[in-house]
Formats: structure tokens, sequence, C-alpha cells
């Protein structure tokens, strides 16, 4: 299955500009502590798994959990893979400048996201650098980037016993926190967990650095598990990719609704409050569909604190609290959908529940556009991917969606919202769930002056009707 051309640049985007910040994740229902390391796990760096016999087999083998050559799409085409080499290109030092951070490929603030880091755990969950005594020095190069250790987990402990077959799925009927917690293995087939992993460098970007110039990062969860080119994976359950753009949708509002609190706190300017505003909108027009019928009480919960935030916008210590309480009930959603199984009526009625947020939106602006016009894509290719997909029909109407969205620089709303409302002609049968009124002026701010915008959208490819991995 490849991905729309649109998607695919979305996809690149995000990879090439993994985040440059000290970014946090909050949310996480854990004991609270404050370690990058659960038990004094040493990280092993990407050369531990680099053998043939183990991932760096240069041709796939077919095996049930692993076809070993994960080492070599990860090197050979995961951007993420270069994370650290972006750090050295001239865009990165002028921010750097910007920020008084004199050596950009040193710096922790960059590294965390850029080289080698771990996830601390408790209250507030985030990535670390990782110090030199945490590693196995034999095995790890920071020019090597985000690898394994940054998204597994630290392999010291797990490196052995983890190839002997059926090891790690026996490990994670004890649950995915236990997992990392005994052996060090951050289970990304846990979707929240994924999730964290992923939002914890992919979504929050400190005030100042965006102030600095570093661009702010679009995402959804089943769109970037998605593409072939670099995914070393398989999620081989049914209709999985619609319960990961639930989940995606659900941690993503609340890492949204976290940093407007920040923001709010730190006295952030008024243009990039806003903004964290429409991030919050974005992904809430989207998660209030998944907890209207998979959670009705987080459902409610989440308009309560949204209209507390919209009452109470002129008043920074109420309008952070309730950022903070909307993150819980987003968390909390993130919790029951963890537990929900998704199918093919789910996905169905999710897609055409999105389709009529189309005016909703566009009159937000650029961020909730963007989302709509992907998650209605990302739904649609999961669809696709189990033979019940509508690629040919739906062309047309999609087409016309994603020409008229754009980029961030040159949004206009007047041309985006009759294109919106014409989704529901074709996906027929989605109700819109009115937003709680007020807050800020609708369609957000502006992109700061300072942060370049997106290449053009080119115009999505018609897709076969039925494709295939």
């Amino acid at each position: 299955m490849s991905i729309p051309k649109p998607v695919k640049g979305f996809v690149l985007l995000f990879a090439v500009l993994a985040a440059l910040g000290a970014l946090s994740l909050p949310g996480l229902n854990v004991e609270r502590t404050v370690q990058a390391d659960p038990k004094g796990i040493k990280y092993t760096g990407a050369g531990a798994c680099a053998a043939a016999a183990c991932h760096g087999s240069p041709t796939p083998k077919e095996a049930k959990a692993t076809r070993h050559n994960e080492n070599t799409i990860w090197s050979s085409k995961d951007r993420h893979a270069k994370a650290y080499t972006s750090l050295v290109k001239e865009e990165s030092k002028k921010i750097g400048e910007a920020l008084k951070i004199a050596d950009v490929t040193k710096s922790e603030r960059c590294l965390n996201c850029h080289g080698l880091s771990g996830i601390h755990v408790g209250e507030s969950v985030h990535r670390v650098p990782i110090k030199a005594e945490e590693i196995v020095a034999k095995g790890y190069n920071v020019e090597d980037g985000v690898s394994c250790d940054a998204c597994h987990g630290p392999a010291e402990k797990y490196l052995a016993p983890h190839q002997e077959a059926g090891w790690t799925d026996k490990q994670r009927a004890a649950g995915a926190m236990k997992l990392y917690d005994e052996w060090g293995l951050f289970d990304t087939k846990d979707l929240k967990m994924r999730a964290n992993t992923c939002l914890s460098c992919h979504l929050k970007i400190d005030a100042d650095m965006i102030q600095a110039g570093h661009p702010e990062l679009p995402f959804e969860l089943n769109v970037y598990s998605s593409d072939e080119e670099w995914i070393h994976w398989r999620d081989t359950k049914p209709w999985f990719g619609a319960k990961a753009w639930a989940m995606g949708q659900a941690i993503s509002l609340r890492e949204a609704a976290h940093q407007l609190s920040e923001r709010v706190e730190q006295k952030a300017r008024e243009d990039l409050i806003v903004d964290s505003y429409a991030q919050v909108i974005a992904h809430a027009l989207m998660a209030r569909q998944v907890a209207h019928s998979a959670d009705k009480a987080a459902f409610d919960a989440m308009d309560k604190h949204l209209k507390d935030a919209h009452d109470n916008w002129k008043d920074p210590a109420k309008l952070a609290a309730a950022m903070k309480a909307l993150a819980a009930a987003a968390n909390g959603l993130g919790d029951t959908l963890d537990k929900a199984e998704v199918g093919e009526e789910q996905t169905k009625a999710w897609r055409l529940g999105v389709a009529a947020e189309g005016e909703v939106a566009g009159n937000v602006g650029f961020r909730a556009a963007e989302q709509l016009a992907t998650s209605i894509t990302s739904l649609s290719m999961v669809m696709d991917k189990q033979d019940k997909g509508d690629a040919d029909q739906r062309a047309p109407t999609m087409d016309k969606v994603y020409e008229v969205l754009g980029t961030r620089a040159d949004f206009d709303k007047k041309k985006f919202i009759p294109a919106a409302k014409t989704l529901p002609d074709y996906f027929k049968g989605g109700k819109s769930l009115p937003l709680p009124p007020g807050g800020p002026v609708a369609g957000g701010a502006a992109a700061p002056a300072e942060v370049a915008s997106k290449p053009p959208r080119p115009r999505p490819k018609r897709r076969r009707k039925n494709p295939r991995r």
C-alpha cells in the first residue's frame, strides 16, 4: 500500500524535522519517579542490533515476528537515522544562535530528540539526553541519531533474551509498563506507549524555539506508522490502523492541551498561545468524534473543560487549569481505547463523523483543516488495506479538499470551507458535534513570521481500488 503524495510529504516533513527542543510529555499514569533508565539498564546503541543474524540482514527473511532486516531499513531509509546530521545544517545553526546555544550538535536541548535519548516516567514523561555512564560505549555513536534504544528502550538487559522465539510476547502479558520497568523494553506494539514515544518529540515544542525559527510539526499516528519506504515492523491485526488513528488523536489532544497550559504559564507570545489553542481544537474535533462513540464520559468531560477554557480565556490561571483537566480527560480516552476492539463499522463511522466537521475545521484554521484532511485519508487507507476501500470513488472529492488546503502560509478558509462542505455529499451519514461556544477568534493566529512554511502540496494520486501491501 502506498501513501498518497500529499500525506507522504507530510510524513517526510515530520521525519526530516525531528524536534530540536526540550519537549515534555505529561500524563502517563505511573508511579512518580524521575529516571531515564528504570533499573540501571544501559543503552547499547544501533551497533548492537546490526549483525546480519539479528536485525542487519541485507534482505528480509520470512519469520513470524521479525524479518531480521529492521536495522538495515532504519539505517538506509528511516529519517530518524539522519536526525543528528540535520543539526549541522545552516538552518539548525541559526536556530541555535537565536537561542544562544553555542553548538547545537552538543546541546542537550537538541540531542534529546536528535540523538539517543531516554524517557522519564512519572507525572511528567519526556525525552532526556542519556549520560555517558548510561551507555555501553562500544555500541553507541551520537551520529546514529534516533536509533534503536531511543524508541525501544535501553537494550542491555533484553538484548539476549528477546532473541528467543515468543519471549517478548510472553513478557507483554504482564503489561507494557512492567515490561519497561523490568527489562527496559518500551513496547511500541502498545498503541498508547507508541503514541507517547512519538509525541515526546513530534508535537510539543517550547515557545522560545518556535520564536527562534524551529518549525512546528504536524502529527498523525497511523499515517506516520504506514509508510512502506521506512517502516520496519508489521502491524498484523485487521483494522489496527483505525485504532492507531484514534489513539493518536487522543494523545495528541492531551499533549496539545499541556502545551497550551505551559505557554500560558510561561507567558509566551500571544500569537503562540492562540496558535496552541488552534492545535488543541484541531485534535479535539477528531478526538471528540472518537469519544462520542467510544467513551461518552470522556466526551462530556472534554467539552466541560473546553467550555471552562472558553469562559476563562482572559484568566491565565483558570485557562491553564482547564487545559490540564482537558489533558487528563484525553488521557482517559486513551486508556479506554487501549482496551477497545475496533473494526470495520467503527472505522467507517469515524470517517463519516470526521467528514462532517469540514466547515468547523475550516473556520478554526489550517491546523484543524490539515488534521481533517489527513484523518479522512488515514481512515480511508485502513479501509483500503482491508479491501473495503473506495479509492477511485472518493478521489475527486478529496482532490478538491487537498487543492484548496494548500500550506499554512497561504491557507484561505473562504476557499477551503466550500470544498469541505462537499465532503458529506460523498461521506454521507456523519454528524458534526458542536464545540462549546467562545474562545479566541476563530482561525487562530497566523504562522509566526520566523517559521518557514511547508512546500505546496501536490495533488494526491488516484490509487487502485483495493491496494495491498
